[in-house]
């Protein structure tokens, strides 16, 4: 009985591990910076997400996840 508790409770411990670690994000992406109005270069999504916010650099749209595309 005791040898199946503590198996129980060895696999549980695993399972919760194995389920937070996938859970990081292990991307390296540059946090996006919004754009001025003088930026000579902005990037905006295409579905108009945000409505006319730009950013600096290209990325990933920060509500819908698509490829932002230079103006």
């Amino acid at each position: 009985m005791r040898n199946l508790l503590i198996t129980s409770m060895f696999v549980a411990v695993v399972c919760i591990s194995c389920n937070n670690s996938s859970n990081t994000n292990t991307t390296s992406a540059k946090p996006l910076v919004v754009a001025t109005a003088d930026a000579k270069e902005k990037y905006q999504c295409p579905m108009n997400c945000q409505g006319d916010t730009a950013y600096t650099t290209a990325g990933q749209c920060p509500v819908c996840e698509m490829d932002l595309e230079k103006k």
